[in-house]
């Protein structure tokens, strides 16, 4: 249990984020859940996500969005969408090459990775950050804004990464 209690200060968790990791890792550590059916869900959650924000009337006005190219706009939703939910502490999203952009997260200050805080022992990635910002901010910007290039998020070093092409 000590680890654990680590984790939640160093992150700052809330009950919601241990919930949310302990929950798909155990999913992830039966079986029944891997990369590919993290990425179905966090789609759908993006879904209810928006509803959320529309409902609670916080959804943001996009000629207020700052931004001069498409991906400063991106860059701005994510931030938006990481002050509501808390994701992760430190990130950077910004241009790479070929027309992308790069999603960057110190991971070890991600609060809902199933693997970093869930403990799920499994080989591979688990994560649900990339799929669910690529489906909410285009969502937000009532327009594909972002596609996913990665299939989810990819480790180096103790950096998380997911690409992303930025449309017009």
């Amino acid at each position: 249990m000590a680890d654990i209690k680590q984790v939640v200060l160093e992150r700052n968790l809330n009950p919601y984020h241990s919930f949310f990791s302990s929950f798909f890792a155990g999913l992830a550590e039966l079986g029944m859940i891997n990369q590919g059916s993290i990425n179905i869900v966090s789609k759908r959650a993006a879904e209810y996500l928006y509803s959320y924000l529309e409902a609670k009337e916080i959804l943001p006005d996009l000629g207020a969005v700052p931004g001069d190219t498409p991906t400063e706009v991106a860059k701005n939703l994510i931030l938006y969408i990481n002050k509501i939910l808390s994701l992760v502490g430190e990130y950077d999203f910004k241009d790479a090459e070929d027309g992308m952009a790069v999603l960057m997260i110190a991971g070890n200050t991600c609060r809902i990775c199933p693997k970093g805080v869930g403990g799920a022992e499994v080989k591979g990635t688990l994560c649900p950050i990339p799929t669910l910002i690529e489906n909410l901010v285009n969502r937000i910007a009532q327009k594909d804004l972002l596609e996913l290039v990665t299939s989810g998020i990819e480790k180096e070093g103790s950096t998380c990464k997911a690409y992303f092409k930025v449309l017009n």
